[in-house]
């Protein structure tokens, strides 16, 4: 198994890139053996708006190119769905995928529009 990092899916998935001949050859060659990491997926929604890349449909498409090791593919599909659809920034957005139906201690009235369940961390933050 052979592990890829951004650069490597951007180059597939940008219209243009100036690496993306390169990141075809290897896709063809490694097909079916290629591998990422949560760093990867985080980044990758980091930088979807700059290349004007749909944060669901780039998760989307990382995830039939690559396996993602040590975490769970739909959380971050949840967590891009926040970002496409509520405009949440990309920690707020991978938190509250990850919190899920828990509750969630924090400041961050975000939260309460995603619809979780927040504890407020002060007396005078009405939840």
């Amino acid at each position: 198994m052979i592990y890829a990092d951004t650069d490597f899916f951007v180059a597939l998935l940008k219209k243009s890139d100036w690496l993306k001949s390169g990141a075809l050859k290897l896709f063809e060659k490694h097909h079916g053996s290629i591998w990422t990491s949560p760093a990867t997926l985080i980044e990758l929604l980091l930088i979807a708006a700059e290349f004007d890349l749909d944060p669901e449909e780039l998760l989307v498409d990382v995830l039939k190119i690559a396996d993602l090791r040590h975490g769970e593919p739909n959380v971050f599909l949840v967590a891009a769905g926040f970002i496409k659809n509520q405009g949440a920034t990309v920690f707020d957005s991978v938190h509250a995928a990850y919190c899920g139906s828990s509750k969630i201690i924090s400041s961050d009235r975000v939260f309460d529009r995603l619809g979780l369940d927040r504890i407020p961390l002060t007396e005078n933050d009405p939840a």
